[in-house]
């Protein structure tokens, strides 16, 4: 099942574009972000409304925010986005929305009333020793934190709250919570250790494998161990991310990030393996249609095409909460895979055919090729006068190159 409302979703198949590009197609912002939790929306237009150069992106993002922040208590952050959203439509024809100071006095006022409330509840609990209850109390704290955007403060009432979480299904579930505050405080690290005891916890909710493979192919992705996190990735099944996970992730990152990492690290056939022919990673991708578009030119050796995909969406990608800092890595990964796998069938390959299908020129072609076989990555040598590629170990390659080349015969000028 999708995370879109039906609305969104009708909206989505008349207006054509996927939700991916929805970063830089301002008409589909809504939808991009509806597929999120509140927080998790709030996070995002944050971030795209910090780092987009594009004014009239910033200012849909910071108006969209704006309104995703009244389903909150968060009245300090209304405030910051509001004075953000005046400065940026300063001398452009955008208005920015009249502060509204009734709902930041009634909301400040509710707030402080409930929190005061929540914790005379756990100071009784405490003295009555009534373990349920002193429980309940965290959570209404916690809930309350999460409200107002105060993620290291929730965070230290689930820290006390665990020495009252005896029952499997508790220590689980206080684990999923560390997860989603780590991931809204981008505490990368945090989410390993307690993803790992979530692994090892016994009566894990409906779905909880699924969050647990997400959460350590978020951990994975952002420090740079693409192979593990596209085999975390494609274990997700779309319909178990739900309810507070989805202030993480949701199934359209899978998709995305489960295909990034899988190019930059694993071999076409394993890319087919893993991805296409799993039908729960392509309930994912289809979702995604920009994306698995992508995935399919890859395994068919049309890496121009994949290439010049992945170009264009680079753009979008820096506008990725979780992805951004690893779009140029997983990018120029994507690049040499493509191009170690365009040499795999043949015992020569000229340049000038290579420079075509990688859309470079052959000076530029020979560089990139000279590059990886200084790495390694490349078992071949360059005839830099005739410009042509000829492979080294002859005799171990020449067994793989009928099956590979009926595989992808259009290699040579795709």
């Amino acid at each position: 099942s999708s995370h879109f409302s039906s609305a969104h979703a009708h909206e989505a198949c008349r207006v054509g574009p996927p939700a991916m590009s929805a970063t830089i197609l301002v008409d589909d912002l809504e939808t991009y972000i509806s597929q999120y939790g509140t927080q998790g929306a709030i996070q995002r237009l944050q971030f795209i409304a910090s780092k987009t150069e594009n004014k009239d992106l910033k200012i849909d993002a910071g108006k969209l925010c704006l309104d995703m922040i009244k389903r909150t208590t968060n009245a300090k952050a209304y405030g910051e986005v509001h004075a953000s959203l005046k400065i940026w439509t300063e001398g452009s024809d955008a208005v920015a929305p009249s502060f509204d100071s009734v709902w930041v006095e009634a909301t400040q006022k509710q707030s402080t009333i409930l929190k005061d409330l929540y914790e005379q509840d756990l100071h009784v609990a405490k003295v009555q020793q009534a373990k349920d209850q002193i429980r309940t109390a965290h959570t209404q704290l916690i809930n309350h934190c999460i409200e107002q955007g105060e993620f290291s403060l929730a965070l230290k009432y689930v820290s006390t709250s665990r020495e009252w979480s005896t029952e499997a299904a508790h220590i689980f579930q206080t684990c999923m919570t560390f997860i989603r505050l780590s991931a809204l405080l981008r505490q990368y690290t945090d989410i390993q250790s307690f993803t790992s005891k979530a692994q090892h916890t016994q009566g894990k909710e409906q779905g909880g494998q699924s969050m647990i493979h997400a959460a350590y192919g978020l951990y994975y992705m952002t420090s740079g161990k693409f192979k593990d996190a596209a085999l975390s990735f494609v274990q997700v099944r779309q319909q178990d991310l739900t309810g507070p996970f989805l202030d993480v992730l949701c199934p359209q990152d899978i998709a995305l990030y489960g295909v990034l990492c899988a190019l930059a690290s694993l071999d076409r056939n394993e890319v087919q393996a893993k991805l296409l022919d799993s039908s729960s990673f392509l309930e994912c991708l289809d979702l995604v249609p920009q994306v698995r578009d992508l995935t399919l030119d890859f395994c068919s050796c049309k890496y121009a095409a994949c290439l010049s995909s992945l170009e264009k969406m680079k753009e979008a990608l820096a506008l990725d909460l979780h992805l951004h800092e690893q779009v140029s890595e997983l990018c120029q990964q994507i690049r040499s895979k493509g191009i170690v796998q365009y040499f795999a069938p043949f015992m020569s390959v000229s340049l000038h055919s290579m420079a075509a299908a990688f859309n470079t020129d052959v000076d530029g072609m020979q560089a990139e090729v000279a590059r990886l076989v200084s790495k390694g990555q490349l078992d071949a040598k360059i005839d830099s006068h005739k410009k042509i590629l000829y492979m080294r170990q002859r005799g171990m390659r020449i067994r793989e190159w009928r099956p590979i080349r009926t595989r992808c015969g259009s290699a040579r000028t795709s």
